[in-house]
């Protein structure tokens, strides 16, 4: 699990029929995603500003 004052997020490694897959999970908010290496790829060069406006967003909306 990471955490801090604002989320909880477990992290893991899961297989699928298609391969490798990083499970995030919010258990306070009870959503999840599963990004393949190309998902986590495209994380890793985007601009702080990517991050910024997602966390301006109102989750779900």
């Amino acid at each position: 699990m990471i955490s801090n004052e604002f989320a909880d997020v477990v992290v893991t490694r899961v297989h699928t029929r298609n391969g490798v897959r990083l499970d995030v999970w919010s258990p306070r908010r009870g959503t999840r995603v599963q990004l393949d290496a190309v998902e986590l790829d495209c994380l890793s060069y985007q601009p702080t500003e990517t991050f910024s406006e997602m966390l301006e967003r109102r989750p779900g909306g």
